[in-house]
């Protein structure tokens, strides 16, 4: 049986450089699907058309311009230019309303000996068997019935912190590798970190959002099954939107990958 996520994300072909995918009510969050259903898609769908594994990922940028209803939606990609090692390409979402989210990537082959380092660490939590799951008759939007989530960094949303984080341990309840559009997906499962400084609730939505990957997909010994610290933090809001800085990473401490989101919070 396929894992929930990939068959949410996984477009079908149509035609070369065209898909079809169909958002299905079960992954909303509020008026349509969650942005990682949305990105995970396009990505899935840009992996397709470049068609090169040597090639992985780098750089994933996603714009999101209107709700992903329930129904039928195209995905279009683009070659922009195929170089030596690097190829860019860019994506586009859209339903019989117009245009879901645009989207941007670039896809690279490893360096033969390029310097490798990582000052970041990860922030002192307790491991995943610690931490309890948040329960079922917990209320949150309806895509999270797909994630076990184990709430441990942070406040609340809607708490009135005195700091905007949020994270935790998260993995999908189906067993599921780690690639590149899951990666995207969880790293959009959690709530915005701003929501945890607001008191009561207030609706926020993401606008964008860029994520840098820092290894190629699957990673050798990670089990389907493995959890993920996924950290966040905001440092900075006003006029209406907030900035998030965001990490994902394995429960022996390798970052994978880091996104900057901007969320526009509703009054």
């Amino acid at each position: 049986m396929t894992a929930a996520f990939l068959a949410a994300t996984t477009p079908e072909p149509l035609e070369p450089h065209r898909y079809l995918i169909r958002f299905t009510a079960p992954w909303y969050q509020g008026r349509g699907a969650y942005g990682g259903v949305v990105a995970g898609t396009a990505l899935r769908a840009l992996e397709h058309t470049l068609g090169d594994a040597s090639r992985p990922v780098r750089s994933f940028t996603m714009h999101f311009c209107s709700p992903a209803v329930e129904g039928d939606a195209h995905v279009v990609t683009r070659i922009e230019r195929a170089g030596k090692l690097v190829t860019h390409a860019t994506v586009r979402v859209e339903n019989e309303s117009g245009v879901v989210a645009l989207g941007s990537a670039t896809f690279g082959a490893a360096r033969g000996g390029a310097i490798e380092y990582q000052e970041m660490t990860p922030p002192p939590v307790p491991r995943p068997h610690e931490v309890p799951m948040i329960p079922d008759d917990v209320p949150m939007p309806d895509f999270c019935r797909f994630f076990e989530y184990r709430y441990c960094l942070g406040s609340a949303p809607y708490s009135g912190a005195d700091i905007a984080e949020t994270g935790g341990w998260l993995r999908p309840r189906d067993p599921t590798v780690l690639d590149a559009p899951l990666c995207v997906g969880m790293m959009d499962a959690y709530p915005p970190s701003v929501l945890s400084r607001v008191e009561g609730f207030r609706p926020a939505a993401t606008v964008d959002f860029t994520v840098h990957f820092f290894h190629a997909f699957p990673q050798p010994g990670l089990a389907p099954d493995a959890q993920f610290l996924r950290t966040g933090r905001s440092r900075q809001a006003g006029q209406g939107y907030a900035e998030d800085s965001q990490q994902l990473w394995t429960e022996d401490g390798v970052l994978l990958a880091q996104c900057r989101q901007l969320f526009a919070v509703m009054g």
